[in-house]
């Protein structure tokens, strides 16, 4: 199998998704005071439309590396010990210190509804798990984005089952992972992580090369992402149905493929840049903070705005925390971007 072009691909898509899942951040962490329906209108292809691929996006590429090294399952697990659970511990050790420190100060944060000055010891184990809700599936640990590290751990941990499945029922577990994400409501973080870490592991178990497939059916790639896209805008903008999530979804996993060729052609034509690559990890863990804060800190001062400059606070937000990221990370010392990245600079 020729991988070099994916992993090119797979290279130059690091920060992009990482900006994709800042896009989203930046509509859901708060929500503005009154009717802002052309502020959504707006937002949406950004925010939700391609925002909501940052994840999915990462969840088919690990799925797709995972099962294409040679590791023994041991070796794998005690990989992602070092690149995952270590900087996940930190992380959200690193917030829980803010929190404490701001209780500290007299200002006790509520976390989920419930205030910190109601803890107890094991409130705060469970923080490192979820903020104290399971949520039908759609819990987060104290550092949100998280959820997708932690999940990502587990599919680790069954990925023995994973790869039975995908290589003895095939398409059809792809498929029954595909309609029980379509059919459960709202964030669905456990049906979509299975299936996306599953789409990519077939790949590799089967062994074909993401951009070669993409490659061959180019023309059906890019339609199905023309045409799943403009549903979904039209439909969440002008012309609701009682399909809409389905159609979402959809066009979500339409993105991947048409996103490897975008990425493909941006490798190849050298539009790449090493700080973002290297930086993507980083950015990543320390985007939502800053987000939060922001879009927090606009809805109330700009909270009688009109929609035009709500739509330009979002993006100014969005710019903003993913310049910071970037500094934060080039202000960081070596030794210290390799403990939070888990080694990846």
């Amino acid at each position: 199998m020729r991988h070099q072009p994916t992993s090119d691909a797979i290279a130059w898509l690091r920060f992009p998704l990482i900006f994709f899942v800042i896009l989203l951040h930046g509509y859901s962490v708060v929500q503005i005071p009154g009717d802002h329906a052309v502020f959504f209108k707006t937002v949406y292809p950004l925010s939700l439309w391609i925002g909501e691929t940052g994840v999915p996006g990462f969840l088919f590429i690990s799925g797709f590396l995972f099962f294409l090294s040679k590791k023994t399952y041991g070796e794998k697990l005690q990989s992602r010990f070092h690149t995952l659970l270590v900087p996940y511990i930190i992380w959200n050790a690193l917030l829980l210190a803010a929190y404490l420190l701001a209780y500290v100060l007299g200002h006790p944060q509520d976390i989920n509804g419930r205030n910190m000055a109601d803890y107890g010891w094991m409130d705060y184990v469970r923080l490192f798990w979820d903020r104290g809700s399971f949520d039908n599936g759609n819990f987060v640990p104290l550092l949100c984005p998280y959820w997708y590290i932690r999940n990502l751990l587990m599919l680790s941990i069954v990925s023995p089952l994973i790869y039975v499945l995908v290589r003895y029922v095939r398409e059809m577990f792809l498929l029954g992972m595909a309609v029980w994400w379509m059919l459960t409501p709202h964030n669905a973080f456990i049906p979509q992580s299975l299936l996306f870490f599953s789409l990519g592991a077939y790949f590799s178990i089967h062994e074909r090369v993401p951009l070669l497939v993409f490659s061959r059916e180019k023309r059906l790639v890019i339609g199905l992402c023309i045409v799943l896209g403009l549903a979904d805008i039209i439909t969440h903008v002008a012309f609701p149905t009682p399909f809409n999530l389905q159609i979402h979804r959809m066009s979500l996993i339409a993105n991947i493929p048409a996103l490897f060729l975008l990425a493909d052609y941006c490798a190849q034509h050298g539009f790449q840049s090493d700080l973002l690559t290297s930086s993507a990890f980083i950015v990543f863990s320390i985007h939502y903070p800053l987000i939060v804060v922001m879009r927090k800190g606009c809805a109330h001062y700009f909270a009688q705005a009109n929609d035009a400059v709500q739509v330009l606070l979002y993006l100014a937000c969005v710019i903003t925390v993913t310049a910071l990221s970037l500094l934060f990370y080039q202000l960081l010392p070596a030794t210290l971007r390799n403990l939070l990245s888990g080694n990846r600079s």
